[in-house]
């Protein structure tokens, strides 16, 4: 008891409830605007974060990140364009309810479902968690490395139709964590570092730097494709009636209650994703009004249950999602993976040690997570008749604007030393141009933000493995979790191999 109230006191600050309140609404409008993603809003707002308390720079993050996924129905409901790929199942029936004058309502239930999925999913994350990072102890070096392996390959296994892309991608992130000092020794591992004396680049790459210009600098690069397409937007502003029937939401209770149930699970199966989650949901859905004897409308006829069951889902990721990356450091989509590099670069290291030393910092976790939802619900609410207007505003407006702020944050880090300014500067440009190729030749971005986070962590874990071993792989032979692990990485591996060539088959 004594621990919640000091993770109270961590929050109980009126900056605490302003900077979440202020992430909420840039997470609705970053989502709301096609192209801008919860994993960039995040990235964005790190360097913010890092300036304040520890549990007020987590609310800020938390809440740009609920914001961001209730934010992408905006577009999918006015335009047919889902904000991200989470809202694509949402699309087809808010499309419907806005040709048939009910775009209001459709915005309404949208924003009551993606409360109902992230306070809901935070429930499962309270009592969850805390038992999946006790489980850790039972993990030694080569259990941990393994794990790092299998995050690594669950990422680059959905973050694109080519594996071998993802993996490839996977390495080159490992190639970037290794570029900082021994972590056994400390010693610099770049020869012209020493020559050169001591430089911001003897620590290796600046995740700060690095994380804002993979997804940043890298979407202004992008964009800039587009400047010369026309940009003919037409919205509805006649929304009409906001708030949907009482007692048709009250219909959906077997709706909403699965929608949440698959959500919370898919999002807490590392790799999974939302995108899944939201078509599974309205599948069973459909399943559930096909057996209610007309009480309930079928999805894909323009009806609440359409919207309703997917962003409920879409909402309910977030807290499943969040699940794995507290407890074992493993992200469950690109958006947690830049989380966990950010609760990093705050000086927080996901898993037991995180459950058994902290447990204020912990509820303060939970706590902003409680109150990013309520400002989002809020703001989303009260914004419906003017968030449309935000898809108004020009791309060519909108990317300088963008660019700005990836380079200030990064050179405002480095406070007073100016050769540390310049040197994430040239990250930040270096990176986002890295990313901008990646894009436009399909390769995934976020198995590199991953493979920085963990690299670090696989080395120092597979050397002390292999240390305690006596030099050999002892270790990793004789573990039953690291079999299950390696097994795990196959099993993957083949499935999404097996599936792609499925597809090219049935697409030739």
């Amino acid at each position: 008891m004594s621990e919640f109230i000091a993770g109270v006191g961590l929050v109980a600050h009126l900056s605490t409830f302003l900077w979440c309140a202020f992430g909420a609404a840039l997470g609705i409008v970053l989502g709301a605007l096609p192209g801008l993603t919860a994993t960039m809003g995040i990235a964005l707002v790190i360097p913010i974060s890092y300036q304040l308390d520890t549990a007020t720079g987590i609310g800020l993050l938390l809440a740009v990140y609920c914001g961001a996924v209730c934010g992408a129905s905006i577009p999918a409901i006015l335009l047919g364009i889902p904000g991200n790929p989470n809202a694509i199942a949402t699309t087809e029936d808010g499309q419907l309810m806005t040709k048939k004058g009910m775009a209001g309502q459709a915005l309404g239930a949208a924003v009551i479902a993606s409360m109902i999925g992230g306070l809901g999913s935070e429930i499962f994350l309270i009592f969850f968690s805390p038992l999946v990072a006790k489980m850790t102890l039972a993990f030694g070096p080569a259990e941990k490395c393994t794990l790092a392996l299998v995050g690594i390959v669950i990422i680059a296994a959905v973050s694109g139709d080519d594996i071998l892309k993802g993996l490839l991608m996977g390495a080159l992130g490992f190639v970037f964590a290794f570029l900082g000092p021994d972590p056994m020794s400390g010693a610099l591992r770049i020869p012209f570092v020493s020559v050169l004396g001591k430089t911001p680049f003897a620590n290796g790459l600046d995740m700060t730097s690095t994380l804002i210009g993979l997804y940043g600098v890298s979407q202004v690069f992008s964009e800039l494709d587009n400047f010369r397409k026309p940009q003919n937007k037409e919205i509805c502003t006649d929304i009409g009636k906001i708030f949907p029937p009482m007692k048709k939401i009250l219909s959906m209770w077997k709706i909403i209650f699965s929608s949440l149930g698959i959500g919370t699970l898919i999002g807490a199966i590392p790799g999974t994703g939302a995108s899944i989650a939201v078509f599974m949901s309205r599948n069973a859905a459909s399943n559930i009004c096909g057996h209610s004897k007309g009480k309930l409308d079928m999805p894909g006829t323009g009806c609440l249950e359409g919207v309703f069951a997917p962003e409920v889902a879409n909402n309910a990721v977030t807290g499943g999602a969040l699940i794995p990356a507290l407890s074992l450091g493993i992200p469950g989509d690109s958006a947690t993976a830049v989380l966990i590099g950010a609760l990093m670069i705050n000086g927080i290291t996901p898993g037991f040690a995180l459950f058994s030393q902290n447990m204020p910092l912990v509820y303060s976790i939970f706590l902003t997570l409680l109150i990013s939802n309520i400002f989002m619900g809020v703001f989303q609410l009260a914004g419906v008749r003017f968030y449309p207007r935000i898809l108004l505003i020009s791309q060519r407006v909108l990317m300088p604007v963008v660019l700005m702020l990836s380079f200030l944050g990064p050179y405002a880090l480095a406070g007073s030393s100016v050769s540390k300014g310049v040197f994430f500067l040239g990250t930040t440009l270096v990176m986002g141009l890295a990313g901008y190729v990646m894009k436009k030749n399909k390769y995934p971005i976020a198995p590199v933000v991953l493979g920085l986070i963990l690299g670090k962590m696989f080395e120092e874990q597979f050397r002390r493995a292999v240390k305690l071993g006596g030099g050999t792989f002892s270790r990793f032979y004789t573990s039953p979790i690291c079999w299950f692990f390696i097994i795990l990485v196959v099993c993957i591996v083949t499935s999404v191999v097996l599936k792609n060539r499925k597809s090219r088959v049935d697409n030739a």
